[in-house]
């Protein structure tokens, strides 16, 4: 019977990936061409560590491929008690999940890319209708069509999201949460780009993208989309260490539950650079929008901003312009060690509901490890994939965030600071990140109710951390932990979670892995009583890579 369902679930899985939307055409269409220069399955090979007692080959190849596909099959076994994350009344249950995926990582020929693919199915003891089926995808990629002129870039998010940040909270998928989402985002880019009469370097770009919900703000009609046309000319002066560059960029927003938007932005840079480690810059344009109302608004763009770079190890850029909401900034830090990594960050900007959903992954573990591990793999894909072996490993969320992001059509402003830190040693892996938005509406609502309907300022912040501990070279014991806070403006709109699991993580094999843990969640609000609660679970996970 179990061998039936997993064939059973491998056939919705290839099912349910063959989306019919253009933008996932777009998707597909790299995905195959990644396949093209492999030349057959059987000449895929994963990398996989040395399980205990195996040895090595000789005739083994000691290089990574340039490409890699792994299917997998995770199943999870979840004893909770407190399925509903109700006040009073708990109510225990075991939940299975099974859950089928592949992984596509790489490049070759006239692409690279990379796409992570999950479906998972989750069964109660129970009660079974509660059973629901979910998708998780991260996906981007880039195909050069014409050799050195015509490409595609597309980019794809499947996650699941809270509805409101004033709702439930919680810390897993596998418990039964009315106040969840499953958000879909795609975004395709075909441009051009080449060199102009021996002077100057263009590129001329279209970018769509299509977001949508389950539920929520996001759910009604074809949910929100922007179509996007810009351009850039670039080059040199006669003055050798003068550059200059003018970006056009024309945007039109979609929405179904609501009036569509309109950008215009020209604007021209002149860069000096001072000496190879320090350049500046400085900006004037002119743009337009209609976000406040019907009437375009047009105003002058003014901006300065400094790029440093005192070592190969280090970098600090600060950039800020005079809009028509304030200034805009944006200030970043990034530095490395052998054994460590980084990242200060602070920002203002306007966002749309593709930044948010494509964007879930800033300063995650996986970003942190990936920019250590530079100092040692210069090649981007093998880092990538040493990156995600390693916390795979040690038990390690690679994209966990304190809090999820704003489920919304609205354009509206948002002010942010980020702050995280990794640390990496023979036996321990220790991560910390730290996030604070303020958020404000910029323009008109919906005809469905979303946060801004009822704050026109929500502030979220929290962090996550991480320690794990090699018990043996195919073991490790991690300690994970999440705290996050959501408030609005307005009086009893507060949202608080704490988590805090204890995990056990070992190699079986050289394809299998196992974990066993034990996880407490405590929420609270101000907002409504039904949004408080306690659970406690016991959960253990077999992961199978074929």
């Amino acid at each position: 019977m179990l061998n039936k369902k997993i064939v059973n679930l491998l056939g919705e899985f290839r099912h349910r990936i063959c989306l019919n939307t253009f933008a996932f055409i777009s998707l597909r269409v790299m995905i195959l061409a990644m396949l093209l220069p492999v030349g057959g399955i059987s000449r895929v090979l994963a990398q996989v560590d040395s399980a205990p007692g195996e040895e090595t080959s000789a005739s083994t190849p000691s290089v990574i491929p340039a490409w890699r596909i792994v299917p997998s099959v995770a199943a999870d076994l979840t004893y909770t008690d407190n399925v509903g994350l109700v006040n009073n009344s708990k109510k225990s249950d075991l939940v299975t999940r099974l859950s089928p995926g592949i992984v596509i990582e790489g490049r070759g020929g006239h692409v690279t890319g990379n796409l992570d693919f999950r479906w998972s199915e989750f069964l109660y003891a129970k009660d079974s209708q509660r059973n629901n089926q979910q998708k998780s995808l991260n996906a981007n990629g880039k195909l050069e069509l014409v050799d050195q002129w015509l490409y595609i870039d597309g980019r794809g998010s499947i996650s699941q999201q809270p509805i409101s940040a004033f709702g439930k909270q919680g810390v897993s998928n596998d418990l039964v949460n009315t106040n969840r989402t499953e958000t879909t985002t795609y975004q395709w880019s075909p441009y051009i780009q080449g060199r102009l009469g021996g002077v100057a370097d263009y590129i001329l770009r279209y970018t769509g993208a299509q977001s949508k919900a389950g539920e929520g703000e996001l759910s009604a009609g074809s949910g929100t989309s922007s179509k996007t046309w810009s351009g850039r000319l670039s080059g040199e002066t006669t003055l050798a260490l003068l550059g200059w560059s003018v970006d056009l960029q024309q945007q039109q927003m979609e929405r179904s539950t609501s009036r569509d938007t309109k950008s215009r932005r020209a604007v021209g840079k002149l860069t000096y650079r001072i000496d190879p480690q320090v350049s500046l810059n400085a900006t004037l344009g002119r743009e337009s929008d209609d976000y406040n109302g019907i009437e375009t608004q047009s105003r002058t763009v003014t901006g300065y901003g400094v790029d440093w770079a005192p070592t190969e190890r280090t970098t600090v850029s600060l950039d800020k312009e005079k809009r028509s909401f304030g200034d805009s900034y944006s200030a970043d830090f990034k530095h490395r060690t052998a054994l460590t990594a980084w990242k200060l960050s602070q920002s203002k900007n306007v966002n749309t509901p593709s930044d948010q959903l494509l964007n879930t992954s800033l300063n995650s573990a996986f970003e942190l490890l990936n920019l250590q591990l530079a100092s040692t793999e210069p090649d981007p894909v093998r880092r990538a994939q040493l990156a995600n072996q390693a916390l795979q490993d040690a038990g390690i969320p690679a994209d966990a965030q304190a809090f999820g992001t704003l489920v919304t059509s609205r354009v509206y402003i948002s002010r942010r600071r980020e702050a995280s830190f990794i640390l990496t040693g023979a036996t321990n892996i220790v991560t910390l990140s730290v996030d604070r938005s303020d958020n404000q509406t910029l323009g008109s609502g919906g005809v469905i109710a979303d946060d801004f309907s009822l704050s026109p300022n929500i502030q979220r912040s929290g962090f996550t951390t991480s320690w794990a501990h090699k018990l043996s070279p195919h073991t490790a014991i991690t300690l994970n932990g999440r705290r996050s806070r959501n408030t609005g403006s307005t009086a009893n709109l507060e949202t608080r979670l704490s988590s805090l699991s204890l995990l056990l993580t070992t190699k079986l094999g050289p394809k299998t892995s196992a974990t066993v843990g034990v996880r407490r969640t405590h929420a609270d609000s101000d907002s409504a009583t039904a949004n408080s609660y306690d659970e406690q679970a016991l959960t253990g996970s077999l992961f199978f890579t074929f």
